[in-house]
């Protein structure tokens, strides 16, 4: 055992190969009861030591939606985890927010296991929020400005947990002044979303945002349809919108599941900009630049979707887009798409247009605003895939993550690189090492890896993350060419 002393309390946690572990630490009060649809408040203390041993439940959540594993979900669920080096600080920080579709997901999932960072001398915190309805919800044009915050919870647990990392993680020899906030997917997009973020400003200092962007947010018109959506799920006039507050979760998530299936796009819900609430303007238009990002997205993104939610190989509509709006672009782009890559069957060219849709090109966009704010960026494209694969993933949404955290032999590790061959193992390595030279405040380098340069808007300079890696300038620079006029 281990213990650590906090301003809050005594924490007992365990040590294990030179990583000192805590789970299950809150860093905020629950937000459950008359606290549901509010901004999470900070913890209360406690006398004594407590026991840090064992991860909180995952917040609420279908399971089965986007891969979710089963796993026990409470509405009390705003807990982080520390993965902290044994030997003395001050250790730089990584913050990790999980991803999951903003409706699933959880921060202490086998593939996010900071203890490999840890022994190469980065403290890894990772941390849950509230999702779907819980976290999201549109309900100030209903409940009065009391809820003005309800539409960007999701975006102020992950606030409140920074602040628990500033006043706090001194104890665990971490350092508060070199702060990196990261994430995947949705977590990626929420660490982009906080980038532009008043309240966010100042908490974090570098910023890992994997197979993410800053569009995936909605209008307030959309997310009011929304949650009117959940309302008649429920039974629920808008004049009786105040009893969601006491609605049973597991109702509440049914509701969420019937308004996904009414909604036209991919994820209902997202963060909501209003000018009356804590995200005022588009992400894009705020961002300051005065953030290092270490940003990319992989080769065949969504080949994850189309092997887990079997879509094949037919036309992408509405329904299938994160970010694009205007039907008829969709049209229009998948006459090019046609016409650009005639030798691929259908279904790869689905895979292509909505790669680029959900994730390329929102990555691309990102770095376009924080150099335009005069700020840097480093560039990557994840371009590994297995040889052999019963599925031919090619290079899919999340194969990224097992090697950033060194956790290949977890079972999604495994399936994602078809058993974990030398090459894998090989590439984890280089990649880990440039992400813990990131987060201590340098550029991203490591042994094997070529001199990566900073992004620019006029080269377009990507680092091509494979066996071997490469540098090459604006990479399929034909296909971005072809979302100038359409995201």
């Amino acid at each position: 055992m281990v213990r650590v002393r906090t301003s809050l309390g005594g924490l007992v946690g365990e040590e294990s190969d030179g990583v000192r572990i805590f789970r299950g630490v809150p860093f905020a009060a629950p937000p459950v009861g008359p606290a549901r649809f509010r901004p999470a408040r900070p913890p209360a203390a406690w006398t004594g030591d407590r026991d840090a041993r064992e991860f909180a439940r995952a917040a609420p959540q279908p399971i089965g939606r986007y891969g979710a594993a089963p796993v026990a979900v409470d509405e009390d669920c705003l807990y982080l985890n520390i993965h902290a080096p044994a030997e003395p600080g001050p250790h730089p920080v990584l913050v990790w927010v999980h991803g999951g579709g903003y409706t699933s997901g959880a921060s202490f999932e086998g593939v996010y296991d900071g203890g490999r960072l840890a022994r190469r001398g980065v403290l890894v915190v990772t941390v849950a929020y509230r999702l779907g309805a819980l976290g999201l919800l549109q309900l100030r044009h209903l409940l009065g400005d009391e809820y003005a915050a309800s539409s960007t919870n999701a975006l102020l647990d992950v606030v409140r947990a920074l602040r628990w990392v500033r006043e706090h993680i001194a104890a665990f020899d971490g350092d508060p002044d070199r702060v990196t906030l990261g994430g995947f997917s949705a977590g990626a997009k929420l660490t982009a979303n906080l980038l532009a973020l008043p309240a966010a400003r100042g908490l974090f200092h570098r910023a890992i945002v994997q197979s993410g962007g800053a569009h995936t947010v909605r209008t307030v018109p959309e997310a009011e349809q929304a949650t009117g959506h959940v309302l008649a799920a429920l039974g629920l006039g808008a004049d009786r919108a105040a009893e969601l507050i006491d609605v049973p979760s597991s109702d509440l998530l049914d509701a969420q599941e019937q308004a996904i299936g009414r909604g036209t796009a991919r994820f209902v819900f997202r963060p909501v900009v209003d000018p009356a609430g804590p995200l005022p303007v588009t992400p894009l238009r705020a961002i300051r630049g005065d953030v290092p990002i270490l940003l990319g997205s992989n080769q065949d993104e969504e080949q994850m979707f189309a092997v887990t939610e079997g879509t094949g190989a037919r036309e992408p509509g509405p329904a299938d887009l994160a970010n694009l709006r205007r039907p008829d672009a969709l049209a229009e782009l998948v006459r090019t798409y046609a016409e650009m890559y005639p030798d691929l069957n259908g279904r790869s060219r689905r895979i292509r247009l909505l790669t680029a849709e959900s994730y390329g090109i929102p990555t691309v966009r990102l770095a376009e605003a924080q150099l335009a704010a005069g700020g840097t960026a480093y560039m990557y494209r994840f371009r590994w895939a297995p040889r052999a694969h019963p599925q031919r993933l090619g290079s899919p949404h999340a194969i990224d993550i097992p090697f950033v955290f060194g956790t290949l032999d977890t079972p999604l590790g495994r399936w994602l690189t078809g058993g974990v061959p030398p090459a894998a193992r090989e590439l984890s390595d280089r990649i880990q090492q440039a992400w813990v030279a990131f987060v201590k405040g340098g550029p991203p380098v490591a042994d094997g890896l070529p001199a990566w340069p900073r992004y620019d808007p006029t080269e377009r300079r990507t680092m091509l993350l494979d066996v071997p890696a490469t540098v090459v300038g604006d990479p399929d620079r034909e296909e971005r060419r072809v979302w100038d006029h359409a995201l």
